[in-house]
């Protein structure tokens, strides 16, 4: 057969990594006039500037007089950008983000000249299997990716990959990286080089692609392609420079039928795909964790609702969070497998970031409370971020001149629970304290209280003062058992046993801490090579409890003997003691679990896992995705034969999650809930525990001869790059909840998700205490128009869809709903019943309208198909 082969000129420019993004825009600014001039020369027809527009952003941050120039090369067809802001991770980030960053991503580049609407992402760690669905809603129809494609699954490169929804993308694997084309440049032997890259394809036009890792303008390109051209005269193959674009449309005008392929790519059969990278540097995974839930379930949707009330929707600044957010979402950051100086400014966008975004949510909330048209002194209000009603209990601080207080709801007193309480001083501070008068002192209180919330609005509570009665703060008392409605909870002999009340089954130490050494490095767990693992409990722990009327806590505080590094590891030694504070809250109504665990970690080279027995024999798994669920079997099938097919690392078990792992059976069903954790493993004699990786605490970017990995380093091969940043020896924070149920319903997972993770503001009308927030020392007008009552949505009736994200669209003239069914079968998601009459249809996630709007009170959302997501846009 004839092959025609597209030389791709590109570069891979890694937004950073053991570099930092400030070194490597000093050398992309540069970079870019060896580009202006190659193609403007015509030294080089075509140039993919790597599928990413935060390095344009920055490129033409600094040299903005080049916009113009830069323009024109990308509308005349000769500079290739987009679609992505950065190009993301898509295992462990969730799909809302990655939405908003090929939203941004495209919007940026059809403002230079028009985006190149492929899914390029050449370099990360595994594909997940919503993409073909994510792609198909941005109008993109086709992808070009590495990493992942297991052998067994796809024996060609060209393949049709399928979500479940039916979504298609046709895809280009390129299985030798994209450097593979080097070999133009830098070697003779043209039949070695075609012999590689067409190993697995089936049609006449195929890639080769010519770049690498912030590579620089190859000025010979078109001097080599004669060459190799001269040199394989007469084999029946042509070379043109070429894009991917041109490549695609020919592969399209094929008559062969391309094979489909559905799921995830997370296999190393044929690359490195780094299977334990997700709980690298965990305490970027947490901060990213938290502000992505902020900003979907919260920062958004508040702005709407704000919006709505007359307080206009500043989309700049939420852009301005995304950003940070999505440069921290590139394969590498997201990963963590850095040098600690990128870290540091990995984590200081963290930083920003949450800054921004909460205190977005403190002037919003301010800001209403205070515009009420009748605002009275102790009014406390918490708002409702979600679309449907909830009821769940809030964590909440109030601050008053009397220790005791009631709480008011339309006249009827609501029950709280006071945990702690603590004077505070609000007089003007002194060096000698025994001045401070009586008087200027008044009370922080946190208490619990259960309330259930409107959809998308708030609820107002009145607090009232009486007088100098003292608190009844639920008492700290030694115990060794909690329960609720749905549990008993005991700690006997060092060991946590849990009784399920409602079907009598008992989980005998159904949870403690593994700790085992880790000579991997920030790509990849690998054990020591001469290791020393134990099972830690809470034999040495002092337990104490509290026991009011809305939950009861238990509270384990020890220590833990573990070894200090590798060496004390390969001696059994146990020379480090850990301090740990482990809290356990049975809620009165809840069906979780809910776990929240300080480890301050002092030890180097180790892993920390929580194990959690479920009583459930599995042989798969479920972890949710951006959009799903994922199903995967709890042991490799290949993972005694990985060497002698030549794999590039052990396919151990070791899985991404977003939110949660599950467990069930025909009767039963085990989630566990996390904010921040993104890996499990399922482990046991029977495959009966879930271990979710806390942290791994390791010292270099890449270690060469892994247990797991063998061969050279990941990252640089060439030289050890320390990172004792990344040996995590800091105080770490954990969130967990355990959930157990009869049946494993994957809509009603991920509701119970959300009540679980999804935070309620609060705002009390109050000036005795001016740092509640960073924001309530500034002065404030309230709005000069009254906030009234101003029902915006309900879709509290919806139970076999899921809510994904309410904002205002990218053009300002509709409120964006989004939903999606998360199971593998059709469900009928009903009817969106609106408040009044509305101007309503569907769009793609481009925000593209997809039907002809009508105006409508009742509007009938159809059949989700499995996996579907749909995007609703409505105005009043």
């Amino acid at each position: 057969m004839k092959k025609n082969v597209h030389v791709i000129q590109h570069t891979h420019w890694d937004f950073e990594w053991y570099f930092t993004s400030n070194e490597s825009l000093v050398q992309l600014t540069y970079h870019m006039d060896e580009v202006f001039d190659a193609l403007e020369r015509g030294i080089l027809d075509y140039y993919l500037l790597d599928g990413q527009l935060s390095i344009v952003e920055d490129y033409l941050e600094v040299v903005p007089e080049h916009r113009e120039r830069f323009g024109a090369l990308v509308k005349a067809g000769k500079l290739f950008i987009g679609p992505w802001y950065t190009q993301t991770d898509e295992l462990i980030i969730s799909g809302e983000s990655i939405i908003r960053n090929l939203a941004i991503g495209i919007e940026t580049a059809d403002a230079l000249g028009g985006v190149m609407r492929i899914g390029y992402l050449p370099d990360s760690f595994g594909q997940g299997k919503d993409m073909p669905k994510i792609y198909n809603g941005m109008d993109i129809q086709r992808t070009v990716f590495w990493r992942g494609v297991p052998n067994d699954k796809a024996t060609q490169r060209e393949f049709i990959w399928k979500s479940e929804d039916g979504s298609k993308v046709t895809a280009l694997n390129i299985k030798n990286g994209y450097f593979v084309g080097g070999g133009l440049i830098y070697s003779d032997d043209a039949t070695g080089l075609l012999e590689t890259v067409e190993k697995d394809t089936t049609l006449p036009d195929i890639a080769l692609p010519v770049g690498g890792d912030q590579r620089y303008v190859d000025y010979n390109l078109k001097e080599r392609i004669d060459f190799y051209e001269k040199k394989l005269a007469g084999t029946g193959r042509t070379f043109v420079e070429s894009h991917y674009p041109a490549l695609f449309d020919e592969i399209e005008k094929s008559e062969v039928d391309l094979p489909v392929v559905e799921g995830e790519f997370i296999s190393s059969s044929v690359s490195k795909i780094h299977r334990s990278i997700y709980s690298s540097r965990y305490d970027h995974k947490y901060m990213n964790d938290k502000i992505e839930r902020r900003m979907i379930y919260q920062v958004e949707p508040l702005m709407t609702m704000a919006d709505q009330l007359g307080i206009s929707y500043k989309k700049a600044l939420v852009d301005k969070v995304w950003k940070l957010l999505l440069r921290n979402h590139a394969h590498d950051s997201a990963g963590g497998c850095n040098s600690d100086k990128t870290n540091r400014i990995i984590n200081n966008r963290f930083v920003e970031a949450d800054q921004i975004s909460y205190s977005i949510i403190d002037y919003l909330t301010r800001k209403i409370s205070e515009s009420r048209e009748v605002v009275a002194p102790n009014d406390l209000l918490f708002f409702n971020t979600l679309p449907y009603k909830c009821k769940k209990q809030v964590q909440v601080q109030v601050s008053t001149k009397q220790k005791s207080f009631k709480l008011w709801l339309d006249g009827k007193e609501v029950l709280y629970q006071l945990n702690t309480q603590k004077a505070q001083y609000n007089g003007s501070i002194r060096r000698d304290e025994s001045t401070y008068k009586k008087e200027d002192y008044y009370y922080i209180s946190d208490l619990t209280v259960e309330l259930t919330l409107p959809a998308l609005d708030y609820l107002q509570l009145e607090l009232e003062e009486i007088g100098a009665t003292e608190a009844s703060i639920i008492p700290v008392q030694k115990a060794n058992k909690i329960e609720n409605v749905y549990y008993e909870l005991e700690l006997k002999q060092g060991q946590c046993n849990l009784l399920n009340k409602k079907t009598d089954e008992a989980l005998v130490n159904f949870l403690w801490v593994e700790d085992s050494g880790d000579e991997g490095d920030t790509y990849d767990y690998s054990p020591a090579h001469q290791d020393d693992h134990y099972q830690l409990d809470f034999s040495e722990a002092e337990v104490t409890v509290q026991k009011g009327p809305l939950k009861e806590t238990m509270t384990l505080q020890g220590t833990w003997a573990i070894a200090k590094d590798l060496t004390a590891r390969s001696q059994e030694l146990r020379n480090q003691e850990i301090p740990y504070t482990l809290t356990i809250t049975l809620a009165k109504n809840s069906k979780q679990v809910a776990l929240h665990l300080l480890i301050d970690n002092q030890s180097d080279d180790h892993r920390m896992r929580l194990v959690v027995e479920t009583g459930i024999a599995a042989q798969t798994s479920i972890a949710d995705t951006p959009f799903g669920f994922a199903e995967r079997p709890v042991v490799d099938p290949h993972l005694h034969e990985w060497e002698a097919l030549g794999w590039r690392e052990e396919p151990t078990a070791i899985f991404p999650m977003l939110h949660c792992v599950n467990l069930h059976q025909a009767d039963k069903s085990v989630t566990l809930f996390s904010k921040g954790i993104k890996e499990y493993q399922i482990v046991g004699d029977d495959f009966s525990q879930i271990a979710l990786t806390l942290f791994r605490s390791v010292g270099f970017l890449g270690r060469p001869d892994l247990i797991r990995r063998p061969g050279i380093a990941s990252g640089n091969e060439f030289q050890y790059v320390p990172t004792p940043d990344s040996q995590l020896q800091q105080t770490l924070r954990f969130k967990v909840a355990i959930q157990l149920d009869s049946l494993f319903e994957p809509a009603q997972v991920m509701k119970d998700f959300q009540q679980y993770a999804i935070s309620v503001p609060f705002y009390q009308i109050q000036e005795l205490n001016r740092f509640t927030t960073t924001l309530k020392y500034f002065v404030s007008n309230p709005l000069r128009q009254a906030v009234t009552a101003n029902e915006l949505l309900d879709i509290s009736d919806l139970n076999a869809v899921v809510f994904s994200s309410f904002n205002r669209s990218r053009n300002g003239e509709w409120l964006i709903l989004r939903l999606y069914n998360p199971a593998t079968n059709p469900v009928e998601a009903g009817v969106l019943n609106f408040p009044k009459e509305a101007t309503v249809g569907f769009t793609n996630l481009e925000e593209h309208l997809l039907t002809t709007p009508s105006i409508q009170s009742a509007f009938a959302l159809g059949t989700f198909k499995p996996g579907e997501i749909k995007t609703i846009a409505f105005r009043y």
